[in-house]
């Protein structure tokens, strides 16, 4: 944390949550993956300065990350916080997103959202759901037509 506070990025280390504990999985594997998790977050749209994963170079496709948690546990919300680099890079806020939670069968059942999934890049676009108990969660993106996206950080709780 004073590594942070020392360079002015104090206010982007978050709290540890259960998605900082948890185990990452994605449909595009890179060493980036653990970004999404690090409990880090941008100061606002145009922070370039943390880590970040992408689906560079998928444009136009349905892509995933999911979270095995290391124990099962309730969660009610989840935020992301979605990476764009325009207008010179090729990552772009997502088309849609949905979130699903894995059921007592091990099937992936969506879950009961209170509104809207937001798509503002850099800023939190956090998701109110229905109270589920799981052990793991699945982060559903469909990706712009010629565009690839990116994340920052998610989160859940």
């Amino acid at each position: 944390r004073d590594y942070y506070a020392s360079r002015g990025l104090g206010d982007v280390y978050k709290r540890q949550t259960l998605a900082s504990e948890s185990r990452v999985d994605a449909s595009h594997k890179t060493t980036a993956l653990s970004a999404i998790n690090d409990r880090l977050v941008p100061v606002d749209e145009n922070d370039r300065s943390m880590a970040y994963y992408h689906w560079w170079p998928m444009k136009n496709s349905t892509e995933w990350i999911t979270y095995e948690f290391p124990k099962p546990s309730k969660v009610s919300s989840s935020t992301v916080y979605w990476f764009d680099d325009e207008p010179w890079g090729g990552c772009r806020v997502p088309q849609s997103w949905k979130l699903y939670y894995k059921d007592e069968q091990g099937g992936w059942t969506p879950v009961s959202a209170a509104g809207t999934y937001g798509t503002k890049k850099g800023v939190p676009n956090t998701v109110e759901f229905t109270l589920v108990q799981t052990t793991a969660m699945k982060l559903e993106v469909v990706l712009p037509k010629d565009n690839s996206a990116g994340v920052f950080e998610w989160e859940v709780e």
